[in-house]
């Protein structure tokens, strides 16, 4: 679903696309630049432009109300991601080694006891 405005001076926006809104400096007269993902350039907008976009753009904190970030809530939101990368690993743990990643390892190991003084080989022994 996209999200798309009207601007005052007739520009159509999709604000899926928003990456930033910033003021330009170097003018008086208090212009901003809109930056959209996938568009090479930022876009010029006049002050009522840019009050149309903040408008539009508001949207709830996700603070509390001192400002404080909930660390209890992010950690709800991480579960569903945390069960898979659980997953992921019970996984990994289960798979056999192919031949091809055990002779890749002795390499590594070989390697790294090759730059090592005598006495501190970490593979050899």
């Amino acid at each position: 679903m996209t999200t798309t405005i009207e601007l005052p001076g007739g520009k159509i926006i999709d604000l899926n696309r928003f990456v930033a809104l910033v003021p330009d400096e170097k003018t008086e007269n208090q212009e901003y630049h809109l930056i959209l993902e996938g568009y090479d350039k930022a876009i010029a907008l006049d002050s009522q432009e840019a009050i149309s976009v903040k408008e539009h753009l508001k949207v709830k904190s996700k603070q509390n109300s001192n400002g404080a970030w909930d660390r209890e809530e992010q950690i709800r939101k991480n579960q569903p991601k945390l069960k898979k990368l659980r997953e992921w690993i019970d996984k990994k743990k289960q798979e056999a080694p192919s031949s091809e990643k055990e002779a890749a390892f002795e390499e590594f190991k070989q390697t790294i006891d090759e730059e090592r003084p005598v006495g501190q080989k970490l593979y050899e022994h």
